[in-house]
């Protein structure tokens, strides 16, 4: 792993959650706990593309943010134009995304469903860097059900002038359970030529200081869910410094109210609302031990303003 030329050692980036860390999301976070490294955008599908297909990447929409567009794709002749597109509208980089792990995607041999074909993968990043003038990364696990399908991969990867390789150390069959293996995620670091970013079950400043002392070449972290669950981790990992229980509350029902006012003042009617705003509880949940009465509450809620009613009474508790 060639880290030679970093000298942060916190550089933090946002994670792609699909239907999460859209640009509402990041328009809500980022004025209130801080402009991450990077914030990468959730897919766009390269081979299913439509009017909306670009709206979330707009430039005028990511204002002040250093947004990494990404793209999931598993052939060149469809993923060419989408970078080109990209690269129209000012991105200077770009994310291919080899780590979906939803098997309504991996079937169809994309994301993490690409991992067991290094040959196609080696074809498709030689016909997209024969065109492109733009950075190039990779986000990745280590296999689709088996976990050393990464062995075949790294020498393919390590061919090309990646920007950054982010590494998701799980298989795609895991999903998002069980443990991230992290004797593998030390492998393959070391046998990529690129700088590597560590993601995967980051969800407290405990997890980040045990990793960055187990990895302590690695300068790149992405957090999805950590930051869900505790806006303020970004500025704990930065600072050393844990903040109380009743902080992260405070900050969660703020980053709620954030979200709520994007999204009024972007869709039309209650229902859109309700629909957009009620599944991050499947994050802010975690914040919340031993609060299961109201979070039931929350959960049973099919309307917006017996929502809103729910959440002040948690808040409130």
């Amino acid at each position: 792993m060639d880290q030679s030329t970093e000298t942060p050692t916190k550089r933090i980036y946002i994670a792609p959650l699909q239907g999460f860390t859209d640009h509402f999301f990041r328009a809500a976070f980022i004025p209130a706990f801080g402009n991450p490294e990077a914030a990468f955008a959730p897919f766009i599908e390269t081979h299913k593309l439509g009017p909306r297909s670009y709206r979330d990447v707009l430039p005028e929409r990511n204002a002040g943010c250093n947004l990494i567009p990404q793209i999931m794709g598993n052939n060149a002749t469809e993923i060419l134009p989408v970078i080109e597109q990209l690269q129209e509208m000012g991105y200077g980089e770009i994310n291919w995304n080899l780590g979906c792990p939803y098997p309504m995607v991996t079937k169809r041999k994309m994301g993490a469903g690409l991992l067991p074909f290094p040959d196609r993968i080696d074809a498709i990043l030689n016909e997209v860097h024969s065109h492109i003038q733009c950075r190039l990364s990779v986000k990745m696990r280590l296999g689709l059900t088996d976990g050393n399908d990464w062995r075949a991969l790294v020498p393919v990867l390590n061919r090309y002038p990646l920007s950054e390789v982010i590494v998701h150390g799980r298989t795609a069959s895991q999903m998002y359970k069980g443990q991230v293996d992290e004797p593998a995620f030390g492998e393959i670091s070391h046998q990529l030529q690129h700088p590597v970013c560590f993601n995967g079950n980051v969800a407290s400043l405990d997890d980040f200081n045990r990793l960055a002392a187990l990895f302590p070449d690695v300068s790149r972290w992405m957090i999805g869910r950590g930051l869900l669950s505790n806006p303020l981790l970004m500025r704990e990992i930065q600072t050393g410094e844990k903040a109380e229980v009743e902080e992260v509350h405070k900050v969660i029902e703020q980053l709620h109210e954030l979200l709520l006012y994007q999204y009024s003042t972007k869709f039309n009617g209650d229902s859109h609302v309700f629909n957009k705003i009620k599944p991050y509880w499947e994050y802010f949940n975690l914040a919340f031990p031993g609060k299961e009465k109201y979070l039931k509450k929350i959960k049973k809620t099919v309307a917006l303003r017996a929502y809103l009613m729910s959440c002040n009474e948690l808040f409130r508790s």
